[in-house]
């Protein structure tokens, strides 16, 4: 039997289906993109994407079923079990009124013996409502450092809208290969020791690539990422009184530098410090560059629908909606958008 497209007006032969849910067919994009009124509500990513495996060394862990593009919306789900984060004593009053059921499905997760609150540390943020949540899914997905050998190929976030945890692709992903996450994303979280925070932290020994050099090299990284931090600590002050030529280079050199320890997602913080920049400045062209920049990554690691980037997507077109375009009354620069470099470290991420 020929599946055809289920675009409402097209009777043709549908050719492919929906990238994101796996269930609707269409016979091009012109007829997907017409039918999304009608399928968005419907249209979530399905499981079948990954499965939840035994992993060698590890318990269990997460593997992709077929090859993944990078970008690609792996799942979105539920929370199985909400917590409050806004106290600790809320928290484990909260925990203690659970079902017997919640409760066995916290158990199985990796622990010590039976105790719920050492297993606490594979809950995830709910970021809009400060609570905590235990994802069946992604909850299972095991850690990998940022490092310059190696790196996650996901990414997790909250999607506030939908009320879901959401995990992107940030690389490329075979069939078979496993699913991994850092528990370090943000290089301002960076621990001096990796290795030790994450046992003294998670209670396991990590053995990636980053973790098992030697510790010269560990604090070779760990020097480079506590300049980059201090870097973007002090820079929205330097707007005022440096020279906006020799920042832009700076901004660049950091990138690079972030970039070669592993942290690609810092692309993001970066590319809009630019793009204020440029808006103080008054330069349209350039400020319009720094933020298509800002918004791939950001699209890559969060996706297109949160209300930060619905809110930004705007300015790719008139950077002169921003509320800090010309606020320096210094008059209009032409600087530039990202160089070469740059745009060749998100891209080969």
């Amino acid at each position: 039997m020929v599946q055809l497209c289920e675009n409402s007006d097209c009777s043709n032969p549908g050719k492919s289906r929906c990238w994101r849910c796996k269930e609707r067919y269409y016979c091009g994009t012109e007829c997907q993109h017409a039918d999304w009124s009608a399928h968005k509500d419907n249209c979530k990513p399905s499981n079948r994407l990954v499965a939840v495996v035994d992993i060698p060394g590890k318990g269990k862990g997460v593997i992709a079923r077929e090859r993944i593009p990078r970008g690609t919306l792996l799942v979105a789900e539920k929370p199985r079990i909400i917590l409050p984060a806004t106290s600790k004593e809320k928290l484990l009053k909260s925990m203690s009124l659970l079902s017997e059921e919640d409760k066995a499905f916290i158990l199985t997760f990796p622990g010590k013996d039976s105790d719920l609150e050492d297993r606490l540390k594979h809950f995830v943020p709910c970021v809009g409502d400060g609570n905590t949540c235990l994802c069946p899914t992604i909850c299972r997905i095991n850690h990998t450092c940022c490092s310059p050998m190696s790196g996650p190929n996901t990414s997790y976030t909250w999607n506030e809208d939908s009320k879901e945890e959401e995990l992107y692709a940030i690389k490329e992903i075979q069939k078979g290969e496993e699913v991994q996450v850092t528990y370090m994303s943000n290089a301002s979280n960076y621990d001096g020791d990796p290795p030790a925070y994450l046992r003294r932290k998670y209670n396991f020994d990590c053995r990636c690539p980053g973790c098992t050099r030697s510790p010269e090299d560990r604090q070779v990284s760990g020097e480079r990422i506590e300049a980059y931090n201090d870097f973007v600590d002090i820079l929205p002050g330097r707007f005022k009184t440096d020279d906006p030529f020799r920042i832009l280079v700076e901004i660049e050199q950091q990138i690079l530098i972030i970039c070669e320890e592993g942290f690609t997602g810092e692309i993001d913080g970066r590319a809009y410090d630019a793009f204020q920049l440029c808006t103080a400045y008054e330069d349209a062209a350039s400020a319009k560059e720094w933020m298509k920049l800002h918004l791939k990554c950001r699209a890559l690691y969060h996706g297109k629908s949160t209300e930060q980037y619905k809110k930004s997507v705007c300015y790719t077109k008139n950077p002169q909606m921003h509320g800090g375009w010309g606020y320096l009354d210094a008059g209009s620069l032409k600087l530039r958008g990202p160089s070469k470099k740059v745009l060749e470290c998100f891209y080969s991420s």
